[in-house]
């Protein structure tokens, strides 16, 4: 269980031996929220939505990108409030394929730990929330995890049972999903892997999988049932609390899982299905609930912190290549913090939002570079649009990237594994985003074939368009496009 956050004195934390990129650098967004920000999830037309934390937790918030696609340079508005009575704090949430979101528990509700059982669905092309009725007879969801499965079911955790339930978006019904093989899921996470298993490490000692300490399972959503999985080399989590920390999906076809409340991390290998010993964290450093996202280039940004929620964070990068740690660098927000405020996210610029429950919205560049085979690519789309159309339908590769991308133990999910379509004006340069929706899989296995509906905005003018499908932050090859301002006979 966590606390809210702590500012004032820092743990200071000497991270020896580690390097810096001179290319990573860190800069703050020039026009602030000026409210407390913390979750934030991607929506499938440009914007983000940001949840504010700490006080006032009914409240969220829209960033909108420039007209050039600067989220730097982004401005915000204040979206809807969630419906009376539901303020959470340390929830589970999803983006939907038909753009909607989802935000479901809490482990605090109107500032009260609570675990509730409370849901809510924001439509963001009407500004609405509707509350989700919970599963029948769970009396507990809490800060439990959740993951979009490859057929666009939902499936969630309770934090506090061994039970998961699954929801249909069309229905907005749940329906029992098989229990996991631990005493419960509370404090573990769920990583989507490319051969659609869910991949969670257990936080208890778990008596069905060899009454172990270092267990994992694997769930398989075409059976609907979890086996248990490899032995992790060391364990990861500490009985006294059982925090874990995030279980990243690298491009070289490996999970990057850091400790919790332990100086430790391994590496699995989803094709040999094993566990093997990653780099340990200078300086006593751990991830007990933290933030991890994975970069274009393929290293992993990652923040942590020593000990069990205490402050003095570092960001640090994982390079999945040589299985090694190196300094980032910090921005503003280190090393006040302790690593569980932190929430990452990767943008369609490539770049990483940064938020820790304050005021300060940063940016994180990374070295520049794409690893070679991971982007999306355009196979066929029409190139005669007519603005303000729905409907239409783009072919493309790898659409929905290789990796959830943005990771954290169990009560952050930012998942950013669907399409956008992005056209520029090829005369003025200005940036317009359509909405996607309704993929034809939410899977991320290499080289796989599907398509994207999407629609146009309105507002924008006719005229000759660059289009181009972004996803986890890369960019994929363009297809010149006309847009007429009005359909033909």
């Amino acid at each position: 269980m966590k606390v809210f956050r702590t500012l004032g004195t820092a743990v200071l934390v000497s991270v020896l031996g580690a390097g810096l990129a001179s290319a990573q650098n860190w800069q703050p967004l020039n026009h602030q929220p000026g409210v407390n920000i913390g979750a934030v999830l991607q929506l499938r037309d440009g914007r983000i939505l940001a949840h504010r934390e700490q006080d006032n937790s009914q409240n969220w918030y829209i960033l909108t990108p420039d007209t050039t696609g600067s989220y730097v340079n982004g401005t915000w508005s204040q979206a809807a409030n969630t419906p009376s009575g539901y303020a959470p704090l340390y929830f589970g949430s999803a983006v939907l394929p038909d753009t909607r979101v989802l935000v479901e528990g809490g482990e605090y509700n109107n500032l009260q730990a609570v675990w509730t059982t409370l849901g809510a669905i924001y439509n963001p092309k009407t500004n609405t929330w509707t509350s989700v009725n919970p599963p029948a007879g769970w009396s507990t969801i809490g800060d439990a995890q959740n993951v979009l499965l490859p057929n666009g079911v939902l499936l969630q955790a309770n934090c506090c049972t061994k039970q998961t339930a699954k929801f249909n978006p069309s229905t907005l019904t749940w329906t029992a999903g098989g229990s996991v093989l631990a005493k419960r899921n509370d404090e573990s996470g769920y990583t989507l892997l490319p051969n659609n298993l869910v991949l969670m490490v257990d936080v208890q000692q778990n008596t069905n999988c060899g009454n172990s300490l270092k267990s994992s399972e694997l769930y398989d959503y075409t059976t609907d049932t979890w086996t248990c999985g490899p032995q992790t080399t060391v364990q990861l989590w500490q009985q006294s609390d059982q925090e874990l920390g995030a279980g990243v999906l690298t491009y070289n076809n490996t999970v990057f899982q850091s400790g919790g409340n332990v100086n430790a991390t391994n590496v699995y290998s989803v094709a040999g299905n094993v566990w093997s010993a990653g780099p340990t964290p200078p300086g006593g450093l751990d991830q007990a609930d933290g933030p991890g996202a994975l970069e274009p280039n393929g290293k992993v940004l990652v923040e942590y912190s020593p000990g069990l929620f205490q402050g003095g964070c570092q960001f640090m990068e994982y390079d999945p290549n040589t299985n090694t740690l190196a300094n980032a660098g910090n921005g503003t927000q280190c090393p006040g913090d302790s690593s569980f405020v932190g929430h990452l996210m990767i943008l369609p610029t490539g770049q990483i939002l940064s938020t820790d429950f304050s005021g300060d919205v940063e940016i994180y560049n990374p070295a520049p570079g794409v690893v070679s085979g991971v982007a999306p690519t355009i196979l066929s789309a029409s190139n005669l649009l007519i603005k303000g159309s729905i409907n239409n339908v783009l072919y493309g590769k790898q659409l929905n990237g290789l990796s959830q991308n943005n990771f954290y133990g169990d009560d952050y999910q930012s998942a950013t594994n669907y399409p956008l379509v992005q056209l520029k004006d090829v005369n003025t340069g200005i940036v317009w985003w359509a909405t996607t929706h309704d993929d034809s899989s939410n899977g991320i296995a290499p080289n796989a074939v599907g398509y994207t509906k999407f629609d146009l905005n309105p507002n924008m003018p006719g005229g000759v368009f660059d289009m181009a499908v972004i996803t986890n932050g890369i960019k994929s090859n363009t297809v010149r496009v006309n847009v007429l301002s009005h359909g033909t006979n």
